[in-house]
């Protein structure tokens, strides 16, 4: 500071002479006493020494004593801390942040190895591709492992594809990348688990800006864990919080019964994934979307229980180096010999391919086959298509009949073959036989393709060949309805009539309403640059099984409506509630339910159609730009022309999975109202029930009261009775005197005299006393019940009170 100070002038000057007599129009001449001051003066230097200090002991007023304890008592402070807590300590002065950053390392490694060891086994860190041999790196960012992790963005959408040039991306290591992402996304989403608010959803196709954001910043801390472990705890941190939110989340539910890890508020208090080595329920599903995040409690993946040592075992952290010798090896062989692999995919298709789902084809024998040949204009871009029977005795002549015919006067090529397997709606005729059908597979190459569709619920596929120059065997499955395997020749020269354009050759399972609807398709006015491409099999496919889930919408729709009448439950004004469906009510849900399954096989069959529509760019993209140099402009025109067609299968399809969720919506919509109708009814049935109990306890009450009163009544009148009926029996002898007087008396009178006996007395003497005593005891029964009632009353209040 004080090199700083900067030289000051001083110019003086003098005043006028004033005196009286002297010139005051004159100034003297001005003197120049510059003079330059020190640059070290004593008291800038002073100056400069106190604002240091003050500086200094400001900084370390309270964090000086801290360090300058000893290295280990520090690092043993620290290490007990949260994660959170040791970021929280490095912004609160530099000097301690030095500190901590110095030995970061160390210091994540104890507070993990203290409270994450299980979580830490269990989320490892991918490794960086600068700690990976550099001589392994062209096999490890190999072209083919790019697309790769082009399948792997678009299967998730809440987790971004690592990048390549900064982590390995061998198996191991990109499980380890997704588990990270996943842990960070799925504690940003714990508030709305808890309160119970639904994570947004990510619709179909791009996704929208705020998943971008949150995807990307997800990345940059999983990226930041991996140059720095105290991050890694940081996450680590995070997901026991995570964890023991969606344990406590998930105990609170009553009507869940899953099994799950004991954890006591103890163990929530230590701040430790100790209770995690507890036996519990594995998870190892992977959360492939953000829905599965509501039934997700403890998710550690890379561990499995072992019963006969009643603990967990983890993937061990070598695996990586297993992954990478794998890839090496891999590589290695797959350069020189490059049809041997693509014979090992082929050899796996027919792995898949020998256990059929469909029934077998056993027919004995057909005597005719039926097929389909679509022939196109030679001049033009018309066709023309011809279904028709073949005789079996002519197969052979029929598959080495020329490609070239005359159709009305003017030449044709044929385009495409198929061969129709199953029963003809038409003729109820099952056709061909099982030996034709061989025949014909074999002659076609078409074996493993058609036995791997019927290996396959639903699916499209590519079978390669032991021939690289030959285009792969095709298949399309929905079973138990479709099933077409389909391959071509010509465009490579292997056409025996030496014709340019290609020839597709197919052989298609179908029976009922799926070949009808096939063969109606198959009757449109198609273009030759289509019907000759080779996924025109697919096309076909696609649309069937599109125009199948436009039947189903429009049935679901039609009862859909209906029960929206009988219910009302409905704001369309053109629908009039035609009559009230009380009595109908669980039919009317039964048919709701079942159309929620049909809608559902619906959406099944969508996803069938976009998984084709997908294929089918691929393939067609790939047969223009793979390379081969027998392609020509005709090639580019007729996959221009697929792809316009595809991409309007794909926007009906779009639009179909708009309207499938709209239908399903109305479905649960109607099931709601049809359950809280019945709920209606059954409270209904319960207030008449009601209704007749309390009728049937006011007569029980009326009957009880007259049921008391006779009794008193009997209680009044029986000790009387017993004690006449008593004395009338000839038990006692009485004195008969006084009759004998009373009745001479009367008789010499001639007057009516009643007159009565000692024994009256005594009969009143004896009744009247016993029926006070039966009144009494009576009393003090009912007394003695009341109190007792009244204790048990009291008794019960207490235990519940308790």
């Amino acid at each position: 500071m004080a090199d700083a100070v900067p030289t000051i002038s001083v110019v003086r000057r003098r005043a006028a002479d004033t005196r009286p007599g002297g010139d005051a129009d004159r100034d003297e001449p001005l003197v120049d006493l510059t003079e330059a001051l020190a640059l070290h003066s004593k008291r800038t230097e002073r100056q400069r020494k106190k604002m240091a200090k003050k500086a200094s002991t400001i900084a370390a007023r309270h964090w000086s004593g801290l360090l300058d304890m000893p290295y280990e008592i520090l690092a043993a402070i620290l290490s007990i801390l949260r994660p959170r807590d040791v970021f929280a300590l490095l912004r609160v002065s530099k000097p301690l942040r030095n500190f901590i950053l110095s030995d970061e390392d160390t210091l994540a490694a104890s507070i993990i190895s203290l409270r994450y060891g299980s979580l830490e086994r269990s989320f490892l860190r991918p490794v960086l591709m600068q700690d990976v041999d550099s001589a392994l790196h062209a096999a490890v960012q190999n072209p083919d492992r790019q697309e790769l992790l082009t399948l792997h963005k678009r299967s998730f959408q809440h987790i971004q594809p690592p990048n390549v040039s900064l982590t390995c991306t061998c198996l191991t290591c990109m499980l380890r990348w997704n588990c990270l992402c996943l842990v960070v996304d799925f504690a940003h989403w714990q508030d709305n688990l808890d309160k119970g608010k639904p994570i947004l959803p990510v619709p179909r196709g791009t996704p929208p800006g705020w998943n971008k954001t949150l995807v990307a910043a997800n990345a940059t801390v999983v990226v930041k864990s991996l140059r720095s472990r105290l991050w890694h705890a940081r996450i680590l941190e995070a997901h026991l919080d995570s964890t023991v939110r969606s344990i406590r989340r998930h105990g609170q539910n009553k009507g869940n019964r899953r099994r799950r890890f004991r954890m006591t508020d103890d163990d929530v208090r230590a701040g430790t994934d100790a209770f995690l080595e507890r036996s519990g329920p594995p998870t190892l599903d992977f959360p492939f979307n953000r829905d599965q995040y509501y039934m997700l409690e403890a998710f550690l993946p890379n561990r499995s229980w072992i019963s006969e040592h009643q603990g967990w075992v983890y993937m061990p952290a070598k695996q990586h180096d297993t992954d990478l010798d794998i890839l090496v090896r891999w590589d290695a062989r797959r350069r020189p010999q490059r049809p041997q692999e693509d014979s090992r995919m082929e050899d796996l298709h027919d792995h898949f391919g020998r256990r059929s789902l469909w029934p077998e084809w056993d027919v004995f024998q057909s005597p005719v086959i039926d097929v389909t040949e679509i022939w196109g204009h030679d001049e033009s871009s018309a066709t023309v298509v011809e279904t028709r029977a073949i005789s079996s005795a002519d197969l052979d002549t029929w598959l080495d009949a020329s490609r070239r015919t005359t159709i009305k006067g003017e030449n044709h090529t044929r385009l495409l073959r198929i061969v129709w397997v199953g029963q003809n709606p038409q003729t109820s005729r099952l056709s061909p036989s099982t030996k034709a059908l061989e025949r014909l597979l074999g002659v076609w190459d078409l074996k493993g393709g058609f036995d791997y569709a019927q290996s396959c619920f639903a699916g499209v596929a590519a079978l390669p060949r032991h021939d690289t120059n030959k285009p792969p065997v095709f298949s399309v499955a929905y079973h138990p309805k479709l099933a077409l395997a389909w391959s071509r020749t010509g465009r490579d020269g292997s056409d025996p009539e030496g014709i340019a354009l290609p020839h597709t050759q197919a052989v298609v399972f179908a029976e009922g309403d799926e070949r009808v609807e096939l063969l109606r398709i198959l009757q449109s006015q198609w273009s030759a640059r289509v019907a000759r491409h080779i996924m025109f099999p697919a096309l076909l496919a696609g649309l069937v099984l599109g125009h199948e889930l436009d039947s189903t919408l429009d049935e679901i729709k039609l009862a859909v409506r209906q029960v929206e009448e009988r219910t009302g439950h409905h704001r369309f004004t053109s629908r009039r509630q035609t009559q009230p469906a009380a009595g109908e009510l669980g039919s009317l849900s039964a048919q709701m339910s079942g159309c929620a399954a049909k809608l559902a096989n619906g959406t099944r069959k969508l996803k069938v159609v976009d998984a084709l529509n997908e294929f089918m760019l691929h393939e067609a993209a790939a047969a223009v730009a793979g390379g081969n140099t027998n392609t020509t402009a005709d090639d580019d025109d007729d996959a221009a022309a697929v792809a316009r067609n595809i991409q309007l299968l794909q926007h009906r399809a779009s639009m179909q999975a708009v309207d499938t969720a709209y239908v399903q919506q109305r479905i649960q919509i109607q099931i709601a109202a049809l359950f809280h109708l019945i709920a209606q009814q059954d409270n209904a049935i319960a207030f008449d029930t009601a209704s007749a109990t309390r009728s049937i306890a006011a007569s029980s009450l009326q009957d009880s009261s007259s049921m008391r009163m006779l009794a008193l009544v009997a209680m009044f009148f029986l000790p009387g009775s017993f004690v006449a009926a008593l004395f009338s029996t000839p038990l006692f002898v009485w004195d008969d005197g006084a009759a004998q007087q009373a009745a001479a008396a009367a008789a010499h009178t001639g007057a009516l005299s009643v007159a009565t006996r000692p024994q009256f007395a005594l009969f009143w003497a004896i009744a009247v006393p016993m029926t006070v005593a039966i009144f009494v005891l009576y009393a003090v029964w009912m007394v003695h019940q009341k109190k007792k009632d009244k204790r048990r009353r009291r008794k019960g209040v207490e235990m519940h009170v308790v």
